[in-house]
């Protein structure tokens, strides 16, 4: 199986390349809002919208005209691609379970006073390529890059874009998936909370860094100095330049954060077990917290890595219970925010609250897989004497249910 992986890296592309890659943005954005507009027209005219196949061959047509010759001067792939985006936003407005609005016009830059437009080229008959230290991009010619990793396959697309005060490329990837293994030997569920970060079953661990804290002076000096400049002036657009680059810094340790904790929980694990959480429900409670925790980054980050390790991950429902279920009889509770430890009424053994969390989502979660025939517990050779016995799980075939079977 394959799978698609994108990397950002940092470019440094001189004054000339960097006024190319202003305007190449400038007229993706341009493209946009031109073939949105289009699209407006066509659904008052006779309630229909023009589909990327429409949209590719007006982009063809209109070239010939004189007042379009900024979009001849573009790369026709990147153009193409700027269609697809539009029908893909298209079809999210009108699919069922998406909350996605209706597609908006782009705002020119000199306007916001922020260089925030970006363009993606395709890699069509290896037109874009690495070669000593810069990555060649149509049309706009061979620009430095940091290459602070090595590419694991052929390049697919490159996205191009300036962020946070520096110029920098997303590029995707194909990758193969390790094959998956037949025989998994460790399960841990995780219970991601304020408090903790991560907290497994097996008594991992890890506290929220709480980076935007960390920044919270700095960040509270810079916009108390934005509030007594005169909007709009030399002054306040350095000093709103300095808030975007703090907040970019704060954004670049919380990746890096998820990276490391997820790379870390998907080694030592083969099966993964999380809870299916609502986090744009809970941002409406406390944004600031859970943006700051990353728990659905982390989530979705550990999701991949194990894909492609050829481990398993699985998600309980959103509604199963965990907090406050004894780890030892199960038996439920009813828990407070400020109650971290408890003792259970029916065994009264004394427990961490997110410690007891994260092991009912790990049964829970195997009982889950079982069920669904995705793995069958298995009883090793060298343990079938013993007394004391380690859980092994095997990938099961079964469309239904479940068999003991012998390991080999």
């Amino acid at each position: 199986m394959k799978k698609t992986l994108r990397d950002n890296y940092r470019l440094n592309p001189t004054p000339e390349q960097e006024a190319k890659l202003v305007k190449f943005g400038a007229t993706a954005r341009g493209i946009w809002n031109l073939l949105l507009s289009e699209n407006m027209r066509r659904y008052e005219h006779d309630k229909t919208f023009l589909f990327y196949k429409d949209m590719a061959s007006l982009l063809k047509d209109i070239k010939t005209f004189e007042e379009f010759n900024w979009i001849k001067a573009f790369d026709s792939a990147a153009a193409q691609q700027v269609a697809r985006d539009l029908e893909l936003a298209f079809k999210n407005v009108f699919t069922k379970g998406r909350l996605q609005r209706f597609p908006k016009h782009k705002i020119s830059y000199k306007k916001k006073k922020r260089h925030n437009d970006s363009f993606r080229a395709v890699n069509n008959s290896n037109c874009i390529r690495i070669e000593n230290g810069a990555i060649s991009i149509p049309k706009v010619g061979k620009i430095p890059i940091i290459l602070h990793r090595k590419l694991a396959s052929k390049i697919k697309t490159v996205t191009i874009q300036y962020h946070h005060g520096k110029w920098g490329c997303s590029i995707t990837q194909e990758v193969e998936c390790k094959t998956a293994k037949q025989v998994l030997k460790t399960i841990t569920g995780f219970d991601i909370n304020s408090k903790q970060t991560v907290v497994g079953s097996d008594g991992f661990v890890v506290d929220n860094p709480k980076f935007l804290k960390q920044s919270k002076t700095k960040l509270n000096q810079l916009q108390r100095q934005l509030a007594r400049r005169t909007k709009g002036s030399n002054r306040w657009q350095k000093t709103k330049q300095r808030i975007n680059k703090l907040h970019g810094k704060i954004s670049r340790q919380r990746l890096d954060f998820a990276h490391k904790i997820s790379r870390q929980i998907t080694n030592e694990n083969d099966i993964l077990v999380f809870e299916d959480l609502n986090v744009k429900g809970m941002q409406k409670f406390n944004g600031s917290m859970v943006a700051d925790n990353v728990m659905g980054l982390i989530t979705q980050l550990s999701k991949y890595k194990t894909e492609l390790e050829g481990k398993l991950y699985h998600e309980i429902g959103r509604f199963e219970k965990s907090t406050g279920v004894c780890s030892e009889c199960g038996q439920h509770h009813v828990l407070t925010l400020n109650d971290r430890n408890f003792t259970c009424t029916a065994c009264e053994t004394y427990q961490s609250r997110d410690l007891s969390a994260a092991k009912s989502i790990a049964k829970t979660g195997e009982l889950d897989l079982i069920a669904a025939g995705i793995v069958a517990r298995v009883t090793p050779t060298s343990q079938q004497k013993s007394a004391i016995k380690t859980k092994v799980f095997k990938l099961s075939k079964f469309a239904v249910g479940t068999e003991k079977k012998e390991a080999a």
